[in-house]
């Protein structure tokens, strides 16, 4: 996989996290039942940006890290993984608790007398928990993983490949091709000073030895056959 298919693959999975979490957070995670005692029960749904309020802020997460992978290069598109990966574990781990765990009715009552929906004599006397919000989320958290390793592997690809150089490395392969030419121009003027001390012309050399060549051209050819008159 090349980078820039790599690239827009983990654009994809963002796009499809960010929106996995910000639809999560605005679904159903469970159904509470309030009463007081005195009036009759009603029924409330419990939002999952309600019981993880992280989630009202992930999905962004999630669409800054899109900007900043393309945008970044090297270990710092491994510390875009980072935070995609915590981010991931931010979203998909409340949705965890709330499918595998009875919900903490302590909580449920400090955060729904926080937004003023219960008041002080009303209690919780059932809760339902839905399956459709948490499970989103948990989507979201897995789309961010991949997303993550897709960032951490094109890196090892690009970064750590034959086709990077680091800064360092290129003013050294400058410096030896600048060494290189310099020693070969040396090498050429010091042949023209020991023909020069040789008695030779080194500027009649090379027309010498196209002479000579030419000449030997023409000694190893094949005559002319005679044309047959007639």
């Amino acid at each position: 996989m090349n980078a820039k298919r790599n690239l827009a693959l983990v654009a994809l999975l963002l796009a499809g996290a960010a929106g996995a979490a910000w639809g999560a957070g605005r679904m159903s995670w469970m159904g509470v039942t309030l009463t007081d005692g005195l009036t009759d029960a009603r029924t409330m749904e419990v939002a999952g940006h309600t019981w993880a309020p992280a989630l009202s802020a992930l999905w962004l997460v999630f669409l800054a890290a899109i900007a900043a992978g393309l945008a970044l290069k090297t270990w710092a598109r491994a510390l875009v993984a980072l935070i995609v990966a915590a981010a991931a574990i931010g979203t998909a781990y409340p949705a965890l608790t709330v499918l595998t765990q009875e919900p903490d009715i302590g909580y449920l009552e400090k955060i729904l007398r926080g937004d003023a929906v219960m008041g002080n004599k009303d209690y919780i006397s059932a809760v339902a928990k839905t399956a459709g919000g948490p499970s989103v989320a948990l989507v979201a958290g897995l789309l961010a993983v991949v997303a993550a390793a897709l960032l951490v592997r094109g890196l090892r690809a690009g970064g750590m490949g034959s086709k990077y150089v680091s800064p360092a490395a290129r003013r050294a392969q400058l410096e030896q091709r600048v060494f290189d030419d310099a020693a070969v121009e040396e090498a050429s003027e010091r042949d023209l000073w020991d023909a020069l001390d040789g008695g030779e012309d080194p500027t009649t050399t090379g027309a010498a030895e196209a002479g000579r060549v030419e000449s030997s051209s023409r000694e190893g050819a094949a005559p002319d056959r005679p044309r047959t008159e007639g």
